[in-house]
């Protein structure tokens, strides 16, 4: 498993929230964690958090951390899983 990925979501209804992403293999699980947690609780992405996460990775892979197998995976499962635009 490579190292997650993680960021500050800033536009969550409640105020800030942690946002941790882990790969293993051709699954994703997304992690959440606010200042009311005790610790990390799975949850279901936004499409923001989507969107997000794409960004990251292209950023990662300029810098040479990650692959296009990642980028793939994320492209695809977000196009499983994200409603769909209005």
């Amino acid at each position: 498993m490579r190292r997650p990925i993680g960021w500050i979501d800033k536009t969550w209804p409640g105020g800030k929230r942690s946002v941790r992403v882990e790969f293993f293999a051709d699954q994703i699980r997304w992690r959440f964690r606010t200042p009311a947690d005790d610790g990390w609780r799975s949850g279901e992405p936004t499409a923001d958090n989507w969107a997000e996460l794409e960004e990251k990775i292209r950023e990662l892979i300029q810098r040479g951390h990650l692959f296009q197998k990642e980028l793939a995976l994320v492209q695809r499962l977000a196009s499983v899983t994200r409603p769909p635009d209005k």
